[in-house]
């Protein structure tokens, strides 16, 4: 007997959320949309304002695919097949993924990953950023807060005005409250090829649902593509079907 309640899940909606990763130019783009229309071999995705990067896309630009669901998201593999309506910038079709993974979404999780980021410390009297602006690079991300490594001074309890980048040069604003600062790790000094940084552990305190969404999504692709990147690259299925003297395939 089939499991209803696994299909169920797998099945895609009208109004689903969906994240479509591509790159243009060589950089990383991330598309935010709304599912308009399921077809048996395509997708129609909506986006919420027109965005011009879309007429950049060509047909068969591999694309990643996230749906978000209760608990988990839904992860596959599609393609670019048309910019559509009227201004061509804010709906498009995308090749219906052939098969979707679903991957578990635990709030505890924490992605290692190396990410520039800019911050403010905030005055506790006004509540706004002052100063100049300092720099770091996370050591690890999750839904609740970040361990970055940074050479500026900070202290426990100091509030900080947080720019994080994602996919596609998205980044969201968070506000922080540093909970912990050490020393870097001494695989840190040998990593930067000197004096070690300090590491500071802050969590979210102001952060939306939605830029909330996007961390967990970010995480959930990334460890997706770092899982596909171990698997086994099949072999050139056309250098022994090249014509002698012949042009060869372009991709």
């Amino acid at each position: 007997m089939a499991d209803d309640s696994n299909d169920a899940k797998t099945e895609l909606s009208i109004q689903d959320h969906v994240q479509a990763d591509t790159e243009i130019g060589g950089r990383p783009v991330a598309f935010h949309a709304v599912l308009l229309k399921v077809c048996e071999r395509e997708l129609w995705l909506g986006l919420p304002s027109p965005d011009r990067r879309i007429e950049q896309l060509r047909l068969g630009r591999p694309m990643r695919l996230s749906i978000a669901r209760p608990g988990t998201a839904l992860v596959g593999s599609s393609e670019f097949l048309r910019a559509m309506g009227g201004s061509r910038s804010r709906v498009f079709a995308v090749r219906r993924p052939e098969a979707l993974e679903t991957i578990q979404r635990r709030s505890a999780a924490r992605l290692e990953v190396g990410l520039p980021v800019r911050f403010r410390q905030i005055d506790p009297g006004t509540w706004l950023p002052r100063g100049r602006s300092s720099t770091g690079t996370t050591v690890n991300v999750s839904s609740g807060g970040l361990l970055l490594r940074t050479d500026a001074a900070l202290a426990v309890g100091q509030d900080l005005d947080l720019m994080l980048p994602l996919s596609g040069g998205d980044r969201i604003s968070t506000t922080d409250r540093v909970v912990r600062v050490g020393p870097a790790s001494a695989a840190a000094e040998v990593e930067s090829g000197g004096p070690a940084n300090i590491e500071v552990a802050v969590r979210f305190t102001r952060i939306t649902a939605i830029d909330k969404e996007w961390i967990v999504r970010f995480m959930l692709l990334t460890e997706h593509r770092r899982r596909e990147s171990l698997l086994p690259r099949p072999a050139a299925a056309y250098s022994s079907q090249m014509p002698s003297g012949g042009a060869g395939l372009v991709s």
